[in-house]
Order: structure tokens, then sequence, then C-alpha cells
């Protein structure tokens, strides 16, 4: 999802992008094969890389361990090592999913991490692997938006819900600051114009449940929230870190303006949907 939009963005301001991926990309590859990879690289000569790449399914991070690690964490390093070598701009997509126990708190970069299931660890080591590299940038995010595929997103399923009015729960105690893909692509490029490094939050600027950002996305979308039924989270099966919210302060100071509120995010789905 991500790199489908990085790619439309980036391209519509006359960057010249290529694609990696397992399919219908400019290069169709499995990233764990890092001799593959760095054949692209050297192929194309790149000023920057962004790593998007993520097995982002907790379950199946927690069936193949190995695979997780294949995918998450070792790219991250392989792709830092080589960047640094070469003089390149490394950008590695990372996760809130290291905060649980204290609700609508927002975290900053330098927060305690709590790392509860296999993803938050793949993902946490691919941050310490990236920042082998001093002039790399972590991104700590949690992204919503459209994709056009077979599987849904979070937000096709809601939307897709919303509409045929099929009951669904909403879960009043899950917290994230999640941001439409529309304008994270914004505003990682006016970052990565700056080319920092270290680890930023790049998300909405408030902090809120699922339910609530449920509820603003049919307002949004002018739909009944009628088959919306309030509930909380079943963490018996699979620990899932619950507190999710990131504190902007830091890209704000740095960016010079406000990230957007959760209206904003709503907004922009909107808006990218009918655009489509």
């Amino acid at each position: 999802m991500l790199g489908q939009e990085l790619t439309r963005y980036l391209s519509s301001l006359g960057n010249d992008i290529v694609g990696v991926a397992r399919t219908n990309a400019d290069y169709n590859i499995d990233i764990s094969d890092d001799e593959k990879l760095i054949e692209c690289f050297e192929m194309e000569k790149p000023d920057i890389i962004i790593n998007t790449v993520a097995i982002v399914n907790l379950n199946n991070c927690e069936i193949d361990k190995c695979k997780a690690y294949l995918v998450n964490s070792r790219p991250a390093g392989i792709i830092s090592n080589y960047c640094h070598e070469n003089d390149i701009y490394f950008v590695q997509i990372s996760t809130d999913h290291y905060y649980t126990g204290d609700n609508d708190k927002k975290h900053s970069e330098n927060d305690t991490i709590h790392l509860l299931n296999e993803y938050a660890r793949t993902k946490y080591l691919a941050e310490m692997l990236t920042l082998t590299n001093p002039n790399a940038l972590v991104i700590r995010t949690n992204i919503v938006g459209f994709r056009g595929w077979e599987n849904d997103t979070f937000v096709e399923w809601a939307l897709n819900s919303l509409k045929v009015e099929e009951p669904i729960n909403v879960f009043e105690d899950y917290y994230t600051s999640s941001i439409d893909v529309y304008n994270f692509s914004r505003i990682l490029w006016d970052l990565i114009n700056n080319k920092p490094n270290g680890i930023y939050n790049l998300a909405s600027s408030e902090v809120f449940s699922k339910k609530k950002f449920i509820f603003y996305l049919a307002y949004s979308f002018n739909l009944s929230t009628s088959n919306c039924t309030p509930t909380r989270m079943n963490n018996d099966e699979l620990r899932r870190a619950t507190s999710l919210g990131l504190n902007t302060e830091k890209i704000e100071n740095y960016l010079g303006y406000k990230l957007p509120t959760l209206k904003e995010v709503t907004d922009s789905l909107k808006k990218h949907c009918e655009d489509d």
C-alpha cells in the first residue's frame, strides 16, 4: 500500500522511481535474496532507498518466525550497510507496535519499548540494524489507506462493512495515531529533502481509539454507524500492543508545521477515494 502511493506521489513530483517487489515492479525479486537486491542497486545507482517491505500480519510472523526475520529484519541490515558504503540515503519504515498498557498516551521516540510478539521483535531489530548507518532514517508510523487488491486493507474493510451495514465490533481500548498514506507520503518527502537521521514518529497529531477512528471515517463518508458495537480487545490468543499513540512534536518542530488531525486523516481518505 505504501510502496504504491510513494511511487505515485514521488513520480508526480518529477522523481525517477524504481520499484522492487515480488510482482508487478521494475524488479521482481524476493527481498530475502540479498544478492539480487544488491544487483538492483548496482544497476540503478539510487540517491535514496526507502524500504517499505514487511510482513505485517502478526499471526503469520508467529507461525513462521524465520520468514519474519528474513523479510522484516535482515534486509534492513543489508540495505543499511550498502547505503553507508555507497553514500546513499536510507529510509526504513518501521512501526508503532511497541507500546501497551497506557491507553491514549503519546509516546515519544525515546519512550520504553515493549516487544510483545514476533512482529514487534523483528521490526525493532530492523531499526537497530538500520541505525548502524549514522546517516539513516527510521520512521515509526501507523498508516491507513486504499490498496485495491483482493485482500482488503483495514480502511477498505471498514468502509465496506459500513456501507452494507454488516455488524462490526469497534475497539474502545485499542489506541493509535493512524495517518493516511497520502499525507504520509507528502510529509515523508518534506523530511527526506532535509535528510535527517535517527528515529522520527510520523503519524496523526492525535491519539484515538479504533472506535473513534471508524466513527470519524463514517462521518467523512456520510455513513451510518448503527452496525457498530463498541467492545474491548481480546489478547488471549496473541499478545498485541494496544497503546500505539505516537508523539509527533519532534517531527513537527523539525518541519515547522503540525501533522494532520484525525478529521484531516479521514477527510483525506474521502478525497482520495473520490479521486480514484
